[in-house]
């Protein structure tokens, strides 16, 4: 009998902001393109980076979109529901935190995106901005995205970890300067 030896260890590295930006296409339903004005509308994507800012944190915490971990979600193009092609040049970076949170989410970059603006035209980033990010820092030091294939068990499992640890511990400058 021998033995069979089967390097897992490869993996694809690159660095994650390399100072230019990539041109991407996203899909915006057009009903969400008419709800702003014709420049605002363009400039839609450009606004990918700061709604990483305000929602990042709280996607990585919140209840994951899609019900099934072996299954991307997109959105419906049904009837009058037209998607619009938008393209936009965007960092390296913001691109790929976003398609993180989208691959762990089980959605697809365009349906977060469009998640993101609805979570923005609703105000929920009023109601959160101050609590999730006063005292400390917007953004988690490290996000893992795993997608674990248990083929015994029969079962998929969509899980995003961050680091260094899921909870912070906050400064409130009324510790230090009381009113």
């Amino acid at each position: 009998m021998g033995y069979m030896f089967l390097n897992t260890d490869h993996e694809i590295r690159s660095q994650l902001q390399d100072g230019y930006s990539i041109t991407v296409t996203l899909l915006i339903p057009e009903q969400t393109l008419q709800r702003f004005s014709e420049r605002d509308a363009k400039k839609l994507p450009k606004r990918i980076p700061e709604l990483l800012r305000r929602y990042g944190k709280y996607m990585s915490a919140a209840k994951r979109i899609g019900k099934d971990a072996g299954r991307t979600l997109y959105q419906p193009c049904q009837g009058k529901n037209r998607l619009v092609r938008v393209n936009a040049r965007i960092s390296t970076g913001s691109w790929t935190f976003l398609g993180t949170l989208a691959q762990a989410h089980g959605v697809s970059r365009c349906f977060l995106f469009n998640y993101l603006l609805w979570l923005e035209e609703l105000g929920v980033g009023d109601s959160i901005v101050n609590p999730m990010n006063e005292g400390v820092p917007t953004f988690h030091r490290y996000y893992s995205y795993i997608l674990h294939l248990d083929l015994l068990d029969n079962r998929a499992i969509r899980k995003l970890e961050c680091g260094p640890d899921p909870y912070f511990l906050t400064l409130d400058y009324r510790d230090w300067f009381p009113s």
